[in-house]
């Protein structure tokens, strides 16, 4: 870049700051005067009503001071997060510019992108343009040449003519560069070379293209993001959460948006990253929280990650097997037709010796049409009876009015039979309604036991594990997959109330959950679209997890729309070449599908030692340079074993429990518990040789593997297995 230039982007930040610090001063100011206000405002309305209410005027005062509080409470909290967003510009107030030509016009524009918007107030003249807005869109899309962004329906064709990325920190340039160039990778290798503490962080910067278009997918419609590992799908999915909350900032808040997680560990290592983006943070849940939520008060369910124990421990084969069942697409497409086709009961109501309501006619007219659920069916068919009756009143209104003045022992006039008429027709179509209700009164718990039982006898098994279900259920002590199948009973009949308010949904490790979790999901938020992030490669077992993209339209649809993420960024080029080594199939090279950004650090070290324990402290000692470091072991027993070992000579944290957060610089953690997290470097400490006979091998190691940024250690008692023997060039062998 030519001094000039580069002294006019010097001058450009210049006058960046200085509005920064301009209006961060009068909000800053206001902040203080508002404070006042609410305070003020606040005691005024509890002077002014601390007395009992008297009349309606006391009614009427109540309310305007109540609006008059909350007015200025949402003036109050919109300094604040104008404030909090100026703050985090103060130090990097934009990352990236193009320049552009407007076909049509032949106008020429420049736009200047970061994390957030930034007006001059008097001359309103845009100095920096919110990543999540249309036009920024082309600085993540295009290169130098024809390019488009979209505002609502209409398409601005452009030619670009420049795009630059800029460093600022602490408010100053350190380089500007254009991103066409060379140094783009250049740049790109520094930013994932940086060290990881233990939250997710912003990457508005270096969001890549096939990123962008995941972000940027129509809001209004499900998406699937699926990648392998360190493709960014996790930072996707939340970003994309920001950019939702953006496009439709007056209709959607933060809390209509809600992220679904494995446990949470995950949580706390997401829970910054909206609120660096500018937006209130949204909830997080694990599933439990749902069971917990809606099944009976004081039941007690099994622990997920127990369950995962069983499967992974080969226990219980006969349970094995019911899981599968009860997970299966045959079984929930079954118990979704048994509610959808419920046989009602219906009561028949007569007038003196006239049928009002025939249940034979009604059943008829209910089943006519489109399938529906139960719960919409049972509103049908309380609108059908509420019809009938009405007709049926209105039809005979004469006749009726007539029996009610002939009946009555007093004399009526015609107004006051008119009355009776109403509360008669009333009193009739309220008894209806009770009667509907106590004949079609539901238990759930025997729900449960006569699908599943009814199932069991269409694929030709006994009922018995019906039985222990339903003795289960009146214990209150419930298998994890029995605690879903209940649930999903719930749902179906009704009994599970939906949450309107959710807008969009984050479902992060999708493919962890089963049909019968995510059909719950589904409808439990009827209104929200969802996105879902997955890569089969990390499942570990059959059993209860989604093992084929496809496999997602049963429960979204045809129009699910999926977005393939087939770069990973997050590990160095070696460490990706081994974990693309132990999921590629014999007729088939992941590198087909899938690519790595290139960044050398070491080799995976391959340790081999009688006592596996000695390895540890020198190995740690290396390490002492990164800001996390992750000891992976296969479970708790020898999360405990490690943790014993290391305590007297350092610092370190031993989770054990999807409840934990991680804090520590060193953790201890099963490989079950690690999914989805990323460290600067990490020990996997005899992960090979109690798995090797695991039908999901490799994908553990796979999983291990990819936790990893920067450096991976194996500390193993023996040379690779055979089966892993085509991984040996890609790991450097050293015996202890």
């Amino acid at each position: 870049m030519e001094k000039s230039d580069f002294q006019n982007e010097v001058e450009y930040l210049g006058k960046v700051e200085g509005i920064i610090r301009s209006r961060l001063e009068r909000l800053c100011g206001e902040k203080a005067s508002l404070k006042s206000q609410v305070v003020q405002e606040r005691k005024d309305m509890w002077d002014d009503n601390r007395h009992v209410i008297r009349d309606f005027d006391d009614v009427i005062l109540l309310s305007s001071q109540e609006a008059a509080v909350k007015l200025t409470e949402a003036q109050y909290q919109r300094n604040e997060t104008e404030i909090r967003r100026l703050r985090k510009m103060e130090s990097s107030p934009y990352f990236g510019r193009v320049d552009f030509t407007e076909s049509e016009t032949g106008e020429n524009s420049t736009v200047y992108i970061g994390i957030f918007s930034l007006t001059e107030e008097e001359s309103r003249e845009i100095y920096v343009v919110d990543w999540r807005a249309p036009v920024s869109s082309m600085f993540y899309q295009f290169d130098l040449g024809p390019a488009w962004y979209q505002v609502n329906d209409y398409k601005n064709e452009v030619e670009m003519t420049g795009k630059k990325q800029y460093k600022i920190e602490e408010g100053r340039l350190l380089f500007v560069y254009d991103t066409n160039s060379s140094m783009y990778d250049d740049i790109l290798g520094e930013v994932l070379s940086k060290q990881a503490d233990h939250k997710l962080k912003v990457i508005v910067g270096s969001i890549q293209k096939e990123q962008n278009a995941a972000i940027r997918s129509d809001t209004r419609h499900s998406c699937l993001i699926y990648g392998l590992a360190g493709s960014g799908k996790t930072s996707i999915g939340l970003h994309r959460l920001a950019y939702v909350l953006y496009c439709n900032k007056d209709t959607v808040k933060a809390k209509n948006i809600l992220i679904l997680s494995n446990n949470s560990i995950f949580g706390s290592y997401i829970s910054t990253i909206l609120p660096d983006l500018g937006e209130e943070p949204a909830e997080t849940k694990v599933f439990a929280d749902l069971l917990e939520a809606y099944l009976d008060e004081g039941m007690e369910v099994e622990d997920y990650y127990r369950q995962l124990k069983v499967i992974e421990e080969s226990l219980a084969e006969e349970r094995l097997k019911w899981i599968q069942i009860k997970y299966s697409a045959d079984m929930l497409q079954y118990c979704i037709d048994y509610f959808a086709s419920f046989p009602f009961q219906i009561p028949e109501i007569r007038y003196k010796e006239e049928i009002l309501v025939s249940p034979g006619l009604l059943q008829s007219k209910l089943n006519v049409g489109r399938a529906l659920d139960f719960r919409s069916r049972c509103e049908r068919l309380r609108h059908l009876v509420r019809k009938t009756i009405e007709d049926f009143f209105v039809l005979h209104r004469e006749e009726i009015c007539n029996d009610i003045l002939t009946n009555d022992d007093d004399v009526l006039s015609a107004k006051e039979a008119k009355i009776v008429y109403k509360r008669t027709m009333q009193e009739y179509l309220q008894s209806a309604q009770n009667e509907i209700t106590r004949l079609n009164r539901l238990d759930a718990q025997e729900q449960t036991k006569e699908v599943f039982a009814d199932y069991l006898q269409h694929i030709g098994e006994d009922d018995e594990e019906a039985e222990r279900l339903f003795y289960s259920l009146k214990r209150g002590k419930l298998l994890y997959e029995d605690a879903l199948l209940y649930l999903l009973i719930r749902v179906l009949t009704g009994e599970a109330a939906p949450f309107p308010n959710i807008y969009h949904t984050v479902i992060d490790e999708s493919q962890d959950y089963n049909l019968l979790q995510l059909y719950i999901v589904k409808s439990l938020f009827p209104g929200s679209s969802f996105t879902l992030l997955g890569d089969i490669w990390q499942t570990v077992n059959s059993v209860t997890t989604i093992q084929k993209y496809d496999t997602y339209e049963w429960i979204f649809g045809t129009d699910l729309v999926r977005i393939r993420l087939s770069k990973c960024y997050r590990s160095s080029s070696d460490i990706n070449a081994l974990a693309f080594r132990l999921i590629s199939q014999a007729d088939q090279s992941i590198e087909d599908e899938y690519s790595y950004f290139a960044r050398t650090v070491r080799k995976p070290q391959y340790i081999i030692s009688k006592d596996l324990f000695s390895c540890l402290a020198p190995i740690l000692e290396r390490l002492e340079k990164y800001a996390s470091v992750a000891i992976i072991v296969n479970n708790d027993e020898e999360a405990l074993a490690v943790k014993s070992c290391l305590q007297k000579d350092r610092e370190v944290q031993m989770i054990i429990s999807p409840d934990e957060e991680m804090k520590d610089r060193v953790v201890i953690i099963p490989l079950l518990l690690a999914k989805g997290l990323e460290f600067d470097a990490v020990i996997l400490f005899n992960c090979i040789y109690p798995n090797v006979k695991s039908a999901h091998f490799r994908r553990k190691v796979y999983l291990g593997c990819t936790r990893a940024l920067h450096e991976l250690y194996f500390i193993e008692r023996d040379v690779l297995p055979d089966s892993l023997q085509e991984c040996a060039p890609y790991v450097e062998v050293s015996c202890q």
